[in-house]
């Protein structure tokens, strides 16, 4: 059984012949793995963003894991640098827009002097644009060019973007947005729709393209109250959900932080998968395996602080605690609780492929 086999029996809670493994390789990692000049090519690679999926999908065959993630294609950004910090600048004012993140994702984040409270103009200036005319651009040539590349033997998932609270939070703040669910939830719910119109289109073109699965992500779901998340974000990904299903791809949802109190919504979603079972963050493996395991595979659980800064022996243990609690009965793939840190050790992520080799087998 090969990788992408592997991976979407898994996904949809089948039973392979061993666990699979899918950590969530960020760029920044894959550029220290592979021995590149770290800020360099993180700055080089945001100016010309083509290249930042093939880092990742070289990591992942090198570590010998069973696939990846991939983006779909961002506009190149102008990055500048000051005292050794780089900034995403604005070309025509000269204006700062926002510092690059060498430490998380590798991505720029804006900086608090330009966030602001969007309008309804704001709405109306999101672009839709269908699936058809994205694949006649070069959004999808990044995707194109890993899955000629490297999705023959390895399982491919596309990310068409966010479309939720994480959206509103990029832009205004993190406290703005959760006040905004308070003072203007009308306006909240017309930006989620617009910006869900946007991203069925992309991720309907990812998977026209040939990605294995699709990702559907909400960072801040888990603060949400059971009723805000049946107002604000269900109803989103169930269009989400829907809209994709004639793909014919797996969907897995991601929410990062405790969502023991959202399980039974998430499976409302209709989602086919959950992850990263984020248990720094109150949500453990057992119990979700225990109480939805039977309705959504599952993904995720190794502690991202001991594979950024523990032992061998604590991640270890980490994959035999998440092999022994979810991996009986299948519909469970073996990755980080979140994020791969960058500063991981590489023979952690060794450990995590040799325990799914040794404990996960069937």
């Amino acid at each position: 059984m090969n990788a992408k086999e592997r991976v979407r029996i898994a996904m949809r809670g089948g039973i392979p012949d061993r666990v699979p493994v899918l950590p969530q390789i960020c760029p920044p990692h894959a550029v220290r793995v592979l021995g590149y000049p770290f800020k360099e090519t993180i700055v080089e690679n945001l100016r010309n963003p083509r290249k930042y999926d093939l880092l990742v999908a070289e990591c992942a065959r090198r570590y010998g894991v069973d696939g990846l993630r991939v983006w779909i294609g961002q506009p190149p950004k102008n990055i500048q640098w000051e005292n050794g910090q780089a900034f995403e600048v604005d070309a025509s004012t000269g204006e700062k827009l926002g510092e690059v993140d060498f430490m998380g994702g590798g991505g720029v984040v804006r900086l608090p002097e330009r966030r602001r409270q969007l309008t309804d103009k704001d709405i109306e200036a999101i672009p839709i644009i269908s699936a058809a005319e994205l694949l006649k651009t070069e959004a999808l040539a990044p995707t194109q060019q890993v899955i000629a590349g490297y999705g023959h033997d390895l399982f491919v998932v596309g990310v068409p973007g966010v479309f939720t609270l994480s959206v509103l939070a990029n832009t205004e703040g993190m406290e703005a947005a959760l006040m905004a669910i308070f003072d203007r939830p009308d306006f909240v719910k017309r930006f989620t729709q617009r910006h869900l119109e946007a991203t069925i289109q992309r991720g309907i073109a990812m998977a026209q393209a040939g990605v294995d699965a699709i990702y559907l992500g909400e960072t801040f779901g888990g603060f949400m109250a059971p009723e805000q998340f049946a107002e604000l974000c269900l109803p989103y990904f169930q269009k989400f959900v829907e809209a994709l299903k004639p793909c014919g791809v797996p969907i897995y949802l991601h929410m990062c932080g405790r969502v023991t109190h959202l399980l039974d919504l998430i499976v409302e979603t209709g989602v086919d998968c959950l992850d990263p079972l984020d248990v720094i963050g109150g949500t453990p493996v057992e119990e979700v395996k225990r109480r939805i395991g039977g309705k959504l595979a599952l993904m995720g659980g190794v502690n991202t602080v001991h594979l950024g800064h523990g032992t061998l022996e604590e991640v270890r243990e980490d994959c035999r605690r998440c092999l022994a609690a979810a991996a009986p009965g299948g519909g469970y793939i073996l990755a980080a609780c979140d994020m791969l840190p960058t500063e991981t050790d590489p023979e952690k992520v060794k450990i995590m492929l040799e325990s799914a080799q040794t404990l996960g087998k069937y």
